[in-house]
């Protein structure tokens, strides 16, 4: 039995909000990812796994947003986590 592969990587350009002792500081970047559709307490969300090597600092993002397919994507930064592949797992709740 053939068993299901990850999905494909896309190229995508992420603008993030980050908080710092001088306030907020967006920044943006163009990295792979992988998205899966999730639902987080009956509400739309997003597992995002950025691959490696990973931008500076998106670990301490509180606020994504990124273009997928013509579609424009917005969410907070519920959890984040290191994965085992170098990469970060980002669970966003979508605004």
């Amino acid at each position: 039995m053939k068993m299901p592969g990850r999905a494909p990587n896309s190229n995508l350009h992420l603008d993030y909000v980050r908080d710092t002792l001088f306030g907020p500081v967006a920044q943006t970047v163009e990295c792979q990812c992988q998205m899966a559709a999730l639902t987080l307490q009956g509400r739309p969300a997003l597992r995002l796994h950025i691959c490696p090597p990973l931008p500076h600092k998106v670990e301490r993002a509180h606020s994504v947003a990124f273009i997928w397919d013509g579609r424009s994507y917005h969410g907070l930064v519920r959890h984040h986590g290191k994965c085992g592949d170098g990469g970060l797992n980002l669970l966003l709740e979508l605004q």
